[in-house]
């Protein structure tokens, strides 16, 4: 338990917004202005019948895809629904909600809301699929229980009240992240089912309509200063699409006026430009993978909705950043469902299918279309469970996508010089590399400059832990006392017996690439993620791919201004390793095999490894019960040095 006096408990997240804006210096504000800008040349007006139409349309494509999903598919649901018929709606009290506020814990008053978001959400896909009357007594109940919550955010989000971390203050709607996702579920019901609620009381679509204009729509017309909108002229986040998203799908489907939706729109447009403004260049996403659906895979989905909307008067086809943004989550793609996952990211990963195809058809791009198809193939669920707008979306594409059955070509290697994210591949593919070069400000920062991952056959081998579930102290100034925020929990070296530090300013110096053929090499000096007390002048980490070898060398060459303590190489191991002696290590994946040999002078350093239990659900849910932390400790006390090391596949693997 924490000290509940400890004062990030009320401003935890103001603090990390603070953070936020100091880290996110790096995002250059360039003035594209792609929504307003074409919004402007489009002379695109919402009208009402516009907005009629748009209804119309989207309902009828809606309706189709539902009816056209596999049987199969549609069994799976209606089974996954079964099980809700009788649901007992957990209740929210308010010392559930005042967990946070008090000791720091946000699961117990998130899980039982999530329980409720999957229950109403699986429901309301029945009653589409199925239609009837089976599932709609519990649908209803769920509906109403949503509508009689006091808020429908969450106790790390309502922080941003004037009145901070506490129960929701009645006078002041906050419109967050998770309201935001509840408004587009309970839009999407009314405007999906609103015959058959009215069937049972037109109070129904009544209530649903003046809450969602209660607590969404009026605050967002009548507001310009929660900070993700970025009118402030502060760098905003993911929060800042995802909101933007859901609430003009929210205004789409709702009982809004054309004039208030026109307004809106306008407004949506500015907001987001702002995302978009300081994206970088290269397209990647600084919060990785799994972060990407609610960032480059809603913006897709706002630009889908306003092309709709003003039938193909607003584009942005040739907007190649765009385009980059989308191909992103193809390009750190390693196998199946593992994907680059350096800061908050998690290894598993599974990007939204459908978001990836409205990328390949707006950009014409094949290779995303094939990606899609193969998403769809390998996905956990058909759709989020509690994201019926998500349902939805894919339903409507699904025929499309199913389509694009052919083998998908591997992305080639792909650097994100912006970023700080460079990816080699060897020619086959069985040896991936993906390395971070960058600074110690990211949002979601972990202290990992100069780390890397390799996999081997797409099999974890050298990993990055990634995050586990959040807690109060995660966004709070004693975030890098987590472990798995520490550079010696990553790839990377400890010099002089100390770690990186946090900060924009702690950054590698310019990594440089040189690409043959045969070799991809990539280059970085690590001395600047260092503090002083380090004493180190210089360190450069060399990565050399042999890609017709598959075989990969890691050279560290250092200078130090003075000796301390033993520097230590790090590696985070998913694989068991054991060493067969002088030097050598064989890396054992789960079934026992050998999936890679490491290679290293044991004379100049002493191998050392040890278990790392996995001390949270999410990191479990990633790994299992532990990883293995290998450290190369130098022996002299040499203020120069330079080792190196190869990893390569074993023979016969």
């Amino acid at each position: 338990m924490y000290d509940r006096s400890y004062p990030y408990f009320r401003f935890f997240l103001l603090g990390w917004i603070v953070m936020l804006i100091v880290q996110r210096t790096q995002a250059q504000q360039t003035d594209r202005n792609y929504l307003s800008a074409a919004l402007a040349a489009s002379g695109f007006v919402v009208t009402e019948p516009v907005l009629t139409n748009w209804k119309k349309t989207t309902k009828e494509q809606y309706l189709l895809g539902i009816r056209q999903l596999p049987d199969s598919i549609k069994t799976e649901l209606l089974q996954e629904a079964d099980q809700y018929l009788n649901f007992s709606w957990p209740a929210l009290p308010a010392a559930s909600f005042l967990e946070f506020k008090e000791k720091g814990i946000r699961t117990g008053f998130e899980k039982k809301q999530d329980e409720r978001r999957i229950a109403l959400g699986n429901l309301v896909v029945a009653q589409l699929i199925a239609g009837g009357t089976k599932y709609l007594p519990a649908l209803v109940n769920g509906l109403w229980a949503t509508l009689e919550e006091s808020t429908w955010e969450i106790p790390a989000i309502v922080v941003l009240q004037k009145a901070g971390a506490d129960l929701p203050d009645p006078e002041e709607e906050v419109i967050g992240l998770v309201n935001a996702e509840t408004a587009v579920q309970l839009s999407a019901i009314v405007f999906m089912l609103q015959d058959e609620l009215d069937a049972v009381s037109p109070m129904l679509v009544k209530r649903t309509n003046t809450e969602l204009k209660k607590r969404i729509l009026q605050p967002y017309l009548s507001r310009s200063d929660f900070w993700w909108m970025g009118f402030s002229g502060k760098p905003v986040n993911n929060w800042n699409v995802w909101i933007n998203q859901n609430v003009f799908q929210t205004a789409l489907m709702a009982d809004l006026s054309a004039d208030s939706v026109n307004f809106l729109m306008k407004k949506i447009a500015r907001s987001t430009d702002f995302f978009i403004n300081q994206y970088p260049e290269d397209g990647g996403c600084d919060e990785g993978p799994s972060y990407w659906n609610l960032a480059g895979g809603k913006l897709i989905r706002l630009l889908d909705l306003a092309t709709e909307l003003s039938d193909g008067k607003m584009q942005w086809k040739d907007k190649k950043l765009l385009h980059r943004m989308g191909r992103y989550i193809y390009d750190v793609h390693i196998a199946g469902s593992y994907y680059v996952n350096f800061a908050d990211a998690s290894p598993g990963s599974y990007p939204n299918a459908a978001a990836v195809y409205q990328f390949s058809r707006m950009f014409q791009d094949e290779d995303l279309g094939l990606f899609a198809g193969s998403l769809l193939n390998r996905a956990r669920h058909f759709y989020t469970p509690k994201s019926i707008a998500d349902f939805l979306e894919t339903a409507r594409v699904y025929q499309s996508i199913a389509s694009l059955n052919k083998e998908v070509p591997v992305a080639p290697f792909r650097f994100f010089d912006n970023l700080g994210v460079y990816i080699l591949r060897s020619t086959n593919n069985s040896l991936f590399v993906a390395a971070q070069a960058g600074h110690n400000g990211e949002s979601h920062n972990h202290n990992d400059v100069g780390n890397f991952i390799l996999y081997a056959k797409g099999q974890p081998v050298l990993v990055d832990a990634g995050v586990g579930v959040y807690t109060a102290q995660t966004f709070s100034n004693r975030r890098y006392e987590l472990w798995n925020m520490q550079s010696q929990w990553h790839n990377c070296p400890t010099i002089n017996g100390v770690m990186q530090k946090e900060g924009r300013e702690f950054k590698a110096g310019s990594a440089r690439t040189a690409v043959t053929k045969k070799n991809i090499d990539l280059t970085m000096d690590l001395a600047g993620a260092y503090p002083a007390a380090a004493a180190v002048s210089f360190w450069q980490r060399s990565f050399l791919l042999n890609r017709e070898a598959s075989r990969l060398t890691l050279t560290d060459q250092f200078r130090l201004s003075a000796y301390r303590d033993s520097t230590r190489l790090h590696f985070m191991s998913y694989a068991k390793p054991v060493t067969t002696g002088d030097g050598q290590v064989q890396f054992l994946n789960t079934q026992g095999e050998p999936v890679l040999e490491m290679n290293f002078d044991n004379r100049q350093m002493r191998f050392q490894v040890e278990e790392k239990l996995m001390d949270d659900e999410k990191l479990q849910a990633s790994w299992g019960e532990r990883l293995y932390r290998i450290t190369l400790i130098t022996t002299g006390n040499a203020l120069n040095q330079k080792s190196r090391i190869e990893f390569f596949l074993p023979e016969g693997f």
